[in-house]
Parts: C-alpha cells; structure tokens; sequence
C-alpha cells in the first residue's frame, strides 16, 4: 500500500493531490486530522505540565493553519512538475504519528512533541522543495 493509499485508509475523502481544489483540502486534512490528536492528547492528560501544553498549544497553532508562505508555491510546484509522492509520505508520516498520540504514556510526551516538530519541519520541507520547482 502506497502512501496515498494509507492516507486514504485513515481519512475519509482524503482527495489527493492532482487538482489544486485537492490539494488544499488534503493538506487541511492532514493538519486537521493531527490537530484533533493533540487536542485529544492534551485533553486525556491532566497532569501533563505547563511547558508541555505549552508545546502542544504551539504546534496546535502551527497547524491549525495552511502556511500562507508555503502553500500557494508548493501547490504551483505540484501542479507543474509532480512531486505528489513526497508529498504523500510526509503526510502519511504526520498521519502515523498523530495516531500514536492516544496510547502514549505521560512520560513519552516530550519526546513524542519533539518528533511531532520534527515530522512538521520535514514536511514544510517536502513543500518548500516543491514549490522550488513552480
């Protein structure tokens, strides 16, 4: 099962990529569907400290918002030259870890926060180089 495939299997409607009406409701989705996890996260931890909800409200901002830097010129870039498939992993990538956040222990939220940042930083990456090719 490809990328897309899997990304189909956890969101319903997940459209893909191939149209630009597509591709802003995928990355909605994806934002949408790890914003959700850290909510519920935040939520079934009530001695989770301070400096972690603050983490988790930071990254709640961060995606609870289409970068209005990226999006529009990695969405260009798509549209002209492909890339769907990077794009598709590093969506799958944000999907597989915001389905880890229900059965994380207490003690592996910071860690989880940290990969969390780091998956979002690749996949701004992922768009950056995209819209490169625009």
């Amino acid at each position: 099962m490809d990328a897309l495939d899997r990304l189909r299997a956890r969101i319903a409607g997940f459209p893909g990529y191939d149209a630009d009406a597509d591709r802003r409701l995928s990355d909605e989705l994806v934002r949408s569907y790890l914003g959700e996890a850290l909510a519920e996260l935040a939520a079934g931890n009530a001695a989770l400290g301070t400096p972690l909800r603050e983490r988790i409200d930071a990254l709640l901002l961060r995606v609870g918002f289409a970068s209005q830097r990226l999006f529009p010129s990695h969405a260009d870039g798509l549209a002209k030259h492909g890339g769907e498939t990077a794009v598709a992993d590093a969506d799958r990538e944000i999907v597989e870890l915001a389905d880890r956040a229900a059965a994380l222990p207490p003690d592996g939220v910071a860690e989880y926060l940290g990969g969390v940042n780091d998956a979002l930083d690749r996949r701004d990456a992922v768009m950056r180089a995209a819209a490169r090719r625009a």
